[in-house]
């Protein structure tokens, strides 16, 4: 039910002339990242978002400098794509954002570390002298075995 408010309450929002120029926007920008997913290498596409799009120049975000990197190295082509989609776009920069939260959806979630590991790193420890190596087993294994009561 609470959508159905949220989607309602912007439908009006939108319809404001105060809000009218950022609806319009977002509406534009939200039509230029689908065409992104699309032009774009899937592998780097799937990690980017778009940033903004002003006086012809499109902004991409990157998660990391590998990224943006790479994406850097497309960006002739998807320039070139993008005007044959029929955007007017004359300049791409790219811009890297780490800890982004739009990369994948959803912060990934932290490994966990299946039985078959755990048994080994137990066997590991107890093989080990006493040393820094032979606590930072045993802190991950503490960290593992607390993680699976909680989950």
């Amino acid at each position: 039910m609470t959508v159905h408010k949220i989607n309602f309450y912007l439908g009006v929002l939108s319809q404001t002339a105060d809000h009218q120029r950022l609806f319009s926007y977002m509406s534009a920008l939200t039509l230029m990242q689908q065409v992104f997913m699309e032009i774009a290498p899937p592998q780097l596409a799937q990690h980017c978002a778009l940033g903004g799009f002003s006086q012809r120049k499109l902004t991409i975000c990157a998660p990391n400098g590998a990224i943006a990197a790479k994406l850097r190295q497309t960006m002739p082509s998807l320039l070139l794509k993008f005007q044959a989609k029929g955007y007017e776009v004359t300049a791409i920069r790219v811009a890297v954002q780490a800890n982004s939260a739009y990369v994948k959806g959803s912060p990934a979630a932290r490994p966990q570390i299946d039985q078959g590991g755990v048994e080994s790193l137990h066997r590991l420890a107890a093989d080990l002298p006493q040393s820094p190596l032979k606590e930072a087993v045993e802190s991950l294994l503490k960290k593992a075995c607390s993680d699976r009561r909680a989950g």
